[in-house]
């Protein structure tokens, strides 16, 4: 899976018992480097705050994850502000940036460290935000979280939606579907209202905001090398024939 690809997927993640802070980087503090995992000690968690809260997407982007389990961070605030650097459209999805008046509810899981450390290095886009552990609650009957240190990939900045990229309702379904999914396993998370949290507890729903459950408008989850094409196509034909190419029915 390409870069944008796994984005579509993702959405948002937070990565936690990452077993050393990046240098210089200490509780709330920011590090955008890759690769910032010394040791490969202690467990390693993911906090999945968006698809990832969903199964089936959560194993394909992590084949190895074990049993997630519901948690509210405090401190994160997840809204509709991220999206994929392309030359053309495509979604706005959902980013978490740090917030200390803020509580933002997913999963968490645990990972291998070679897959950790190589998303880590990978993932560019991402900023790499410590949590302390006191932040998290467990929603699923547990007092406390395991233990570790806490991380989440933080978006870069908000950028919001737009004509040429909106909120999906594709998108917005996988999320939601591992909300309902994580109330029916977890009888605590349904009585702590995890599935209308996710609705209050995220910023930034406005439009435009595009029904496209028939014909899902997420390009890299269909055709991974969709950026290479669509660059192609603009140097080759023109910006303006490019820029001409629209869905059926859809002006931007």
């Amino acid at each position: 899976m390409t870069e944008v690809g796994r984005r579509s997927v993702l959405g948002g993640i937070a990565v936690l018992g990452l077993g050393a802070a990046a240098p210089g980087c200490t509780t709330g503090q920011v590090s955008t480097k890759p690769g910032v995992m010394e040791s490969d000690s202690g467990s390693q968690y993911i906090f999945g705050y968006g698809s990832l809260i969903q199964k089936e997407s959560r194993e394909e982007t992590w084949p190895k994850a074990g049993k997630s389990f519901p948690v509210s961070v405090q401190g994160v605030t997840r809204g509709w502000y991220d999206r994929v650097d392309t030359v053309s459209w495509g979604p706005t999805y959902l980013g978490a940036l740090p917030d200390r008046g803020s509580t933002c509810n997913g999963v968490i899981f645990q990972v291998t460290h070679g897959e950790l450390r190589a998303f880590a290095e990978r993932e560019k886009g991402y900023k790499l935000i410590r949590i302390p552990p006191g932040d998290i609650t467990m929603l699923d009957g547990r007092s406390a979280p395991p233990p570790g240190e806490f991380w989440y990939f933080g978006s870069m900045s908000a950028r919001y939606a737009s004509q040429e990229f909106p909120i999906v309702q594709s998108y917005v379904d996988v999320c939601v579907s591992g909300c309902l999914e994580v109330e029916e396993e977890f009888p605590a998370s349904r009585t702590a209202k995890f599935a209308q949290n996710f609705f209050t507890a995220t910023t930034d729903w406005k439009t435009p905001w595009i029904n496209d459950r028939i014909y899902p408008w997420r390009p890299f989850v269909h055709v991974p090398r969709a950026n290479e094409i669509d660059t192609l196509i603009r140097d080759q034909l023109g910006e303006k024939m490019f820029r001409s190419i629209s869905l059926p029915g859809a002006t931007l």
